[in-house]
């Protein structure tokens, strides 16, 4: 009997523990049993079991409220009681709609003070049914919570299957709400920040085809401070790159803001700015935000700061996930070299800066006076933003340069942006006095987030560089400093070479009898290799001594004539 009795007893306690954390009636199949509801101050609530207002099953809630002005009066409905339990996270999720748009906050709170909010967000209702989730942000062990759902207007709302599980983990949902406006300026705010402001639904200035509403924005006083208009509080993922759009107009030309993603709370960390001016006409802008840690439900990825006074006008505010991709911080010097990272040591004399008075692509170039070199190779050295590489993929790095004289030395190296510093690439040039394409390929046998830096060069004799239209392309790229003399097209249509790219054995197929030699360059038109063929028609190459990237041979017959053919070796 005394096992029997123990056998009951632990089966009681562990019934009791494992519903700890599960919501009692979650689809309200059982009346309104394990839920309560309350109105306070001058608001009134009518709450039923209706079955029109099911998602599934017989019977869902329906919530008619009245006279809601939070908090002073306002209606709210509470589950019954739950626990946390130490080490997970919690998702909360229900379907619902409302009669109209109406706005509906859902909290996990404790049922006496204090009343932290273990979980809080404000969904906007519409006509149509949708499922809602929100999440814990606090995974310690915490007793006697409930699931609190508010309206925050007046209106009828329709709720059932709620939800409630414990997660390992959270998810991340990167969003800016009502980007649009079409329900006005719900989900965004604005402060003054020392000027003023004021933000209006407007209907007559809108992005066509887009939608029928925008954003007006009237700033004033933007000497005194700049005010800020924000998008709602979200989540962003680590070591992502989000890009945010979003199109604008203003009353003048050369009004300008500054559009940034920061954290909602202080100390306002910015993860991405940029400042833009803005026209009379409808034009679209963008920038990128980046943040190195996960952030849950505490950046606003899209906050505009107004510089000058007037009334501006935003839309189709959005935002996209970027894969991993290099790329380069103004590779075309077009506004300064605050992107780059300057470094003259070890004795160096020398200076670094943009001159309008050269230009390979656009309206200027950087330009580096060396005076006295250093006394090893890093002690000039300009090198771009630290930037990501995907696991074996081929990158071609493309520069333009010139020197004040030919054979100006210089290193291009492509390496990890901290120690140890590793090279993926490192190659030696000499300028000349004209503007010249370089070029070298490289890739790496893992991914690398935020810690590339695509180009460093190393300057090694005292003179004038000029530095320009830096890009970063793909293995195929053709860098226009490799020439041939010609291309015989029916000899190109025949050639085969297989497998490619290749690691060890590249095969040559269908040569013309008149080919008489062969020649590999690299991709900075630096001869590998050549090999006289003696009239094969079909050989074997062994590749394997070859650095990892991307190759030409050059076919040459009898008469002169080259054929050329890329290969990559993996």
């Amino acid at each position: 009997m005394r096992f029997v009795y123990s056998f009951l007893l632990l089966l009681s306690f562990s019934l009791v523990h494992s519903q700890s954390d599960s919501l009692c009636n979650p689809s309200f199949e059982d009346s309104l049993n394990n839920w309560s509801s309350f109105c306070n101050g001058t608001s009134s609530g009518n709450f039923t079991i209706n079955s029109n207002s099911a998602y599934s099953g017989i019977y869902g809630l329906k919530m008619d409220v009245t006279n809601i002005a939070p908090p002073s009066s306002s209606c709210a409905l509470s589950s019954c009681l739950l626990n946390l339990q130490q080490g997970f996270f919690y998702e909360i999720s229900f379907w619902a709609k409302s009669d109209s748009i109406n706005d509906l906050l859902v909290v996990l709170q404790p049922t006496s003070a204090p009343f932290t909010n273990y979980a809080s967000k404000n969904f906007t209702l519409s006509s149509n049914w949708k499922k809602y989730s929100l999440y814990t942000s606090d995974s310690s062990a915490v007793s006697n919570v409930k699931i609190k759902a508010k309206p925050l207007t007046n209106g009828v709302y329709h709720i059932d299957e709620f939800n409630f599980q414990r997660i390992s983990s959270l998810p991340t949902n990167t969003e800016i709400c009502n980007g649009d406006f079409e329900t006005g300026i719900s989900n965004w705010t604005n402060s003054n920040n020392g000027g003023d402001i004021s933000v209006f639904s407007d209907t007559s200035n809108y992005l066509s085809l887009i939608n029928f509403n925008s954003a007006r924005v009237e700033a004033s006083n933007t000497s005194l401070g700049q005010p800020i208009f924000s998008s709602c509080k979200t989540d962003i993922k680590k070591n992502i790159k989000y890009k945010v759009h979003f199109w604008a107009k203003s009353d003048s030309n050369g009004s300008q803001l500054t559009a940034t993603s920061s954290l909602g709370s202080s100390p306002f960390t910015n993860f991405g700015s940029e400042t833009f001016t803005i026209s009379n006409s409808w034009t679209e802008f963008t920038f990128i935000s980046e943040s190195d840690s996960t952030i849950y439900a505490n950046v606003r990825i899209a906050k505009f700061k107004f510089l000058n006074d007037g009334t501006y006008f935003l839309d189709h505010v959005w935002v996209e996930e970027l894969p991993i991709q290099p790329y380069f911080c103004d590779g075309d010097f077009e506004t300064d070299l605050s992107n780059w990272t300057q470094t003259i040591n070890n004795g160096a004399v020398a200076s670094m800066s943009i001159t309008p008075s050269q230009a390979q692509n656009g309206l200027q170039s950087s330009m580096i006076f060396i005076n006295t070199i250093g006394s090893n190779p890093g002690s000039i050295q300009l090198s771009s933003c630290k930037t990501d590489i995907v696991k074996d993929s081929i990158y071609t790095v493309s520069f333009w340069m010139k020197g004040s004289s030919s054979n100006l030395g210089f290193n291009a190296i492509s390496s990890l942006g901290s120690t140890p510093f590793t090279a993926f690439s490192s190659n030696s040039f000499s300028t000349t006095s004209n503007w010249k394409e370089y070029c070298f390929s490289f890739s790496h046998d893992s991914t690398v987030i935020g810690n590339v830096r695509l180009l460093k060069i190393q300057f090694l004799d005292s003179g004038t560089y000029y530095l320009d239209h830096v890009t970063v392309n793909s293995s195929n790229y053709i860098c226009s400093s490799v020439t041939t003399t010609s291309i015989h097209d029916s000899e190109l249509s025949q050639l085969k070479i297989f497998p490619n790219p290749s690691s060890s054995i590249l095969n040559i197929n269908n040569l013309n009898e008149d080919i008489n030699k062969l020649s590999i360059y690299n991709i900075s038109g630096t001869m590998i290799n050549e090999i006289a063929i003696n009239n094969q028609l079909n050989l074997s190459l062994d590749i394997d001594q070859l650095d990892n990237g991307m190759y030409l041979i050059h076919f040459i017959n009898e008469k002169g004539v080259i054929t050329t053919q890329k290969f990559i070796k993996n």
